[in-house]
């Protein structure tokens, strides 16, 4: 016989469910206790109470793309520096991590793109196939896609704005003056576009982006995976903001603000305009079925990324 507390939680939950708790009949049998207890499983799949990409965002993303295009590839930053910016705070970063030599600066750089550029990679070439083509939901890579390129669309307008707007001379400035083989970009206009760092623009958005779609989505179809590209990438953030000033190419408050700018539009965005209006991430009675996880692998040659089926 149920107890009097089964039967309140069973009214509840029904109520919960927007359905009205069925009366109990003598001769209907209780569903069995593995389909009773059957764990949820959260689905990749889009919310129906998430709005899809509007016309206007559409719109907006074209332009502010385009924009983003014409001024880095069309409009140069200042000859002259129209801020030189030195601060106690950037000023005692510089001293403590610059490297030394050139060569040491230059190896500092090529650090720093790798991953830059391997990093903001990721939202595109690992989570929207597994979407699409792991998940089976081309509709829904379409959609995270969008959000992606608008990110991308914003944060590359406000950031290459700034480099012209704002005409930060690098922290090799004053070294390029004395010797003009100090960087490869002394006497360059190039050095004069400091604020922000770019290289840190492009990761932060990369995992500002990877952090809400792996929230809301179980691309990786484990928690512990979905959550850790999130901590993966802010880490490779962090790294990549570090190597700017080792490089000399960039003051600290530079990678400050790049890191600030990036992860808010590649996180900010997506919420704002779409996430936020589903609440809590979907789930689904559905157990036992496979689904993909994604797991870091590592060897003595390196580090990468596994691909397993899991039940």
């Amino acid at each position: 016989m149920r107890s009097r507390g089964t039967i309140i939680l069973a009214a509840l939950g029904a109520f919960a469910l927007g359905v009205a708790p069925r009366s109990a009949r003598a001769d209907e049998a209780p569903a069995p206790t593995a389909q009773r207890d059957a764990p949820t499983k959260r689905r990749v799949e889009w919310n129906p109470e998430w709005p899809r990409f509007r016309i206007s965002e559409y719109v907006g993303t074209a332009v502010l793309g385009g924009a983003s295009i014409y001024l880095y590839r069309w409009v140069s930053p200042p000859d002259q520096p129209k801020w030189h910016g030195n601060n106690f705070f950037d000023d005692a970063l510089r001293d403590w991590f610059v490297a030394d030599g050139r060569d040491g600066r230059e190896n500092a750089g090529k650090v720093g793109n790798i991953l830059s550029w391997g990093g903001a990679a990721v939202p595109f070439v690992i989570d929207l196939p597994l979407i699409a083509l792991v998940h089976r939901q081309p509709g829904l890579a379409w959609q995270v896609l969008m959000m992606d390129l608008e990110a991308e669309a914003v944060s590359g307008f406000i950031k290459n704005l700034l480099f012209v707007e704002a005409g930060r001379a690098r922290p090799s400035f004053v070294d390029c003056a004395a010797d003009p083989n100090y960087d490869a970009l002394c006497g360059s206009a190039a050095n004069n576009a400091s604020f922000p760092s770019g290289h840190t623009v492009n990761i932060a958005v990369a995992a500002g982006l990877t952090c809400v779609h792996h929230y809301y989505l179980p691309i990786y179809g484990q928690p512990a995976a979905d959550a850790g590209v999130c901590v993966l990438l802010s880490a490779a953030t962090a790294l990549t903001a570090f190597t700017r000033i080792i490089s000399d190419r960039h003051w600290a408050t530079d990678s400050l603000a790049g890191a600030a700018l990036g992860f808010g539009t590649g996180y900010g965005l997506p919420w704002l305009l779409h996430y936020r209006y589903g609440g809590a991430p979907v789930k689904t009675g559905a157990a036992g079925m496979t689904r993909p996880v994604l797991l870091p692998i590592a060897s003595g040659n390196g580090l990468g990324l596994g691909l397993l089926w899991a039940m």
